[in-house]
């Protein structure tokens, strides 16, 4: 595969994998934090290549980094895996997935299934490489495919839309779909497929999407623990899950995935064994073997009666004066949808009181009848494909 990152001044490097690879031993523990995208693909592939056992993570994160850089690396030596990534810690502190090479395999074959059939020459990725998503999709499946990769460090909307030629697939996220929209422009891309994930994408801004640019987008829906689990075309509501992924739903209607590509050993201050099904916070209903996503329960309020997603609240407090981010999230104190509270954390340089939130909210939606805990907070961190992370 080669390999051309276009740099900012407009000179690129190149390189080709064949060239990664040295003599380095097989299985060698290493550690491979958020850097330039350059330089995480050349760790990552080479990694790859040569057997060894990276673990992955976002050093912005700094509780995350903190506890990485404390760990005795001994207590993974005994664990046969391929790579180690971590979640976002958008609910809570990140937990670290064991990916063996059969679930890395496994999960290639049934995306090739899919997207080899486009018969691409060229893959354009946008999104960083030390995340799931960005591993399989945006670095190993053009590897596979035996397809050239193209990156730069900065995406400009523009340069997307320059690089969608003919044969090319495009690994983006929601964020680069609304982008492209918003520049107002119509171009030709039939030839060109594009791929997101990493977050919700509304049927209507993907049919307007695909409509402006006569294009194919396919949505991927994953976890760092499960793998990918499953994927949807243009503007449909229902997933397809991809080959040797089951679902199924619990009795409070959550979604329970089994596949070979979910981590058989996840850490958090420990080990916890899967036996290869997860089961998730996300409320969905089934048909005919897909299924359509409502909510996750971490992110579902019943105000009334009546459902909200987390994220309408955060747009409702993100209009106060003075508030420049909102995060509010769920707590359950058990399986049921009651006993409920909500933590809500807001990031602004000014006092924010408890009763003008609650008014805020009451006049949009309702009164909620549950307990409100309140956090103003300096900043409110992102990961690097802009997930909002619970502060310390």
């Amino acid at each position: 595969m080669k390999i051309t990152i276009l740099h900012d001044n407009q000179s690129k490097t190149t390189y080709y994998t064949q060239e990664l690879c040295d003599d380095s031993p097989k299985g060698i523990l290493s550690y491979i934090p958020s850097s330039t995208k350059e330089q995480n693909a050349i760790d990552i592939l080479r990694a790859y290549l040569c057997d060894a056992k990276p673990i992955l993570y976002d050093k912005e994160n700094l509780s995350l980094a903190k506890s990485i850089e404390a760990l005795d690396g001994k207590i993974f030596e005994d664990i046969d895996f391929s790579a180690m990534f971590f979640t976002s810690g958008s609910t809570g502190f990140p937990t670290g997935a064991f990916k063996s090479k059969e679930n890395i395999q496994t999960d290639m074959d049934a995306l090739i299934k899919i997207f080899g059939s486009f018969k691409a020459s060229t893959f354009v990725s946008t999104v960083p490489f030390i995340h799931i998503y960005g591993f399989l999709v945006g670095l190993l499946l053009p590897l596979k495919l035996d397809a050239n990769l193209i990156f730069k460090e900065h995406f400009l909307p523009h340069d997307l839309l320059a690089f969608s030629q003919p044969k090319t697939i495009v690994v983006t996220t929601p964020l680069y779909i609304k982008a492209l929209l918003q520049l107002g422009e119509s171009k030709d891309l039939s030839k060109t497929i594009f791929i997101s994930s990493t977050g919700p994408l509304s049927a209507q801004i993907a049919k307007e999407f695909t409509d402006t640019f006569h294009t194919t987008l396919i949505q991927i829906f994953g976890s760092t623990e499960t793998g990918s689990i499953a994927y949807k075309k243009q503007d449909d509501l229902f997933w397809t899950p991809f080959d040797g992924v089951e679902v199924t739903l619990n009795d409070e209607g959550l979604l329970h995935v089994s596949s070979p590509f979910i981590s058989k050993i996840l850490w958090n201050n420990g080990f916890t064994h899967t036996n290869g099904a997860i089961q998730t916070f996300d409320y969905a209903t089934l048909q005919d073997g897909k299924f359509q996503l409502i909510g996750r329960s971490q992110n579902i309020l019943k105000v009334a009666g009546k459902r909200y997603a987390t994220a309408q609240i955060e747009e409702i407090l993100e209009k106060i004066e003075g508030v420049k981010k909102a995060l509010v999230q769920v707590k359950h104190t058990d399986k049921a949808l009651k006993d409920e509270s909500v933590l809500i954390f807001l990031e602004s340089d000014k006092l924010i009181t408890l009763k003008e939130v609650k008014a805020v909210i009451k006049t949009a939606i309702g009164k909620l009848n549950f307990p409100i805990e309140l956090k103003v907070v300096d900043k409110i961190p992102t990961t690097l494909v802009g997930k909002k992370i619970m502060p310390l």
